[in-house]
């Protein structure tokens, strides 16, 4: 005879299930809507429709698209369509103040135009400014146009072009200040690796320091983040996950065949080197990296160098590199050849086709892209320039 009880058992045991099942059940039909509502990038198709008009890949950042487009392109009458996070709607204020379908929508970018995202679930909106930018080769970098990035949490910086009254402002920069947030160590601006100077050398310039990532970062073993600043894009996304493939280095920015990098620096470096495993090493003695890389690229699909590529790929075609930086503590002025690569010559024919991408990488702890170096070490920064032939 069965025991009461191990009937009892297997009833509590459906019900549970049935509970179970049915809560599951409520969740799939009652499923939250996306609450976000981010400009993930520029539609592929459009974008293949302009791909004589447009060099390189657009960047999208917090609140920011630019494309960069030839020189001389009609940027009057333009009809952009973006691709946006699943659920997410695009809109722009009109001439009478309404609000209208931003994709696909004919405006005039002489100036840079704003269009807000919506979420699916209707809570959230975000403005975005979106801009169609002339190229301008780097010249001097004095790192005066700089700004909160969206959270208000740390700066980011930009350059201007002068000659482009309607549209001057250039996206070029990029530190991994963002992947620093993810860590919860920053709680104001001057916590975060890479931070204003105030002064400089002339004016503002920039300060660079190996910070501690904390707990987070040590189970992570990711125990440092170096200050970092460089021409090019960081991607937070995948900052944890591919650190070295978070770091995109390098923009078309050329203009001509590069001389000489130049600028002024300071460093101190911290006061125990460790490693990736919190392992110190007394004997390791930290210091900075600062150069500049040229590099080929196919205009129809622009490939960045990576953090693990971007002092070896085979397309570098010549690099100006401070090689001994020692330790000044006073303003110091270096000036750097463009060496040429072996096997490899600067092409006029390349260049006319905006053929070539260039980066500037300056780095608080040069093993610091491998999470080893001294916390505290602190590069600074200012008045960093590219001469170009011909401009001497």
């Amino acid at each position: 005879m069965t025991h009461p009880q191990h009937r009892i058992f297997p009833l509590r045991c459906a019900l549970l299930c049935l509970a179970v099942s049915m809560a599951l059940t409520s969740c799939i039909k009652d499923e939250a809507l996306n609450a976000e509502c981010d400009i993930t990038g520029i539609d592929a198709t459009w974008t293949a429709a302009h791909s004589g008009t447009i060099i390189g890949q657009p960047i999208v950042r917090n609140n920011l698209v630019a494309v960069t487009i030839k020189k001389g392109t009609d940027r009057t009458a333009l009809d952009p369509r973006f691709t946006l996070t699943p659920g997410a709607r695009l809109t722009y204020t009109d001439a009478d103040g309404n609000e209208a379908e931003g994709n696909g929508a004919t405006r005039n970018f002489a100036t840079p135009q704003r269009y807000t995202t919506h979420s699916e679930d209707g809570m959230w909106a975000k403005d975005y400014h979106v801009a169609f930018n002339y190229p301008v080769p780097l010249g001097t970098c004095s790192f005066e146009d700089f700004r909160l990035d969206a959270s208000g949490r740390y700066y980011t910086w930009f350059e201007r072009d002068t000659l482009d009254g309607d549209d001057g402002e250039r996206p070029c920069w990029a530190s991994g200040n963002g992947g620093y947030a993810i860590t919860g160590m920053g709680k104001n601006p001057a916590d975060f690796p890479t931070s204003v100077l105030t002064p400089g050398y002339r004016g503002n310039g920039v300060r660079l320091v190996t910070r501690s990532t904390g707990s987070f970062g040590a189970m992570a073993k990711k125990p440092i983040a170096a200050g970092n600043l460089f021409i090019g894009e960081f991607i937070t996304g995948i900052a944890m996950s591919k650190p070295l493939r978070a770091t995109r280095f390098g923009l078309q920015l050329v203009g001509g065949r590069p001389l000489y990098f130049e600028g002024y620096y300071t460093y101190t470096p911290g006061d125990l080197y460790t490693d990736e495993n919190q392992v110190p090493h007394p004997e390791v003695r930290d210091t900075c990296s600062i150069y500049s890389v040229l590099y080929e690229v196919e205009p129809d699909n622009v490939v960045p160098l990576y953090g693990d590529d971007v002092l070896t790929s085979p397309r570098i075609v010549a690099v100006a590199r401070l090689a001994d930086p020692g330790e000044p503590t006073e303003w110091t002025h270096f000036r750097l050849p463009f060496v040429m690569q072996p096997g490899k010559t600067f092409s006029e024919e390349r260049l006319r086709r905006d053929g070539y991408a260039i980066a500037i990488v300056a780095s608080a702890s040069q093993d610091g892209d491998y999470f080893r170096g001294a916390v505290g070490s602190e590069l600074c920064i200012d008045e960093l320039r590219i001469v170009w032939e011909g401009e001497e």
